[in-house]
């Protein structure tokens, strides 16, 4: 497993643990991926497609968007269900986000928003997808943060239960840059 607080360059694969809930089967799914993050790239925020009004297309026009694509392996072999992982930017002043729009996909030509695979249930599948930032050109995105537990935060439903590892969260996040 990757410790916690890693820093990878870009290209260089993370094996991190998974716990996922299952709010339909109201289960829990365990297994190991492999996460490689690819340099990120940037384009003109105006290049984003989407349903903005007026105000949110005249702050586009002062913004780059930052993206990368993330490849994601099953390492165990185990059957997941999988979801989004959540990435945090890394700017290069060190600084908190001021990004007004972040997550996977968005609808940029050269990052291609794939869905979760119907099933990731053997050694080695695959599932390639893009994560989408958007900034000021003065505050660049230099690279990702990985902050699913246990290296980062827990993010669950309210009234789900906790998992019972969760005194163990927020070790600190694998970079890539």
């Amino acid at each position: 497993m990757t410790r916690p607080g890693t820093r990878l360059r870009f290209g260089q694969k993370a094996i991190v643990p998974v716990r996922q809930y299952n709010r339909m089967r109201k289960t829990y799914s365990e297994g190991v991926l492999g996460i490689i993050v690819q340099p990120i790239r940037r384009a003109p925020a105006t290049t984003v497609r989407g349903d903005f009004d007026a105000d949110s297309w005249a702050l586009l026009k002062t913004r780059r968007a930052y993206y990368a694509n993330v490849v994601i392996t099953n390492e165990s072999g185990n059957a997941l269900s999988l979801y989004a992982l959540r990435f945090n930017p890394v700017f290069r002043d060190g600084g908190p986000s001021d990004v007004i729009l972040m997550g996977f996909g968005g609808d940029l030509p050269n990052c291609q928003e794939t869905p979760q695979p119907e099933s990731f249930d053997h050694r080695g599948d695959r599932w390639v997808t893009c994560v989408v930032n958007v900034s000021t050109p003065s505050r660049p995105i230099i690279g990702l943060e990985y902050m699913d537990p246990p290296y980062g935060r827990e993010g669950h439903y309210p009234g789900d239960p906790s998992p019972d590892f969760n005194e163990y969260y927020d070790l600190g996040t694998i970079s890539w840059s």
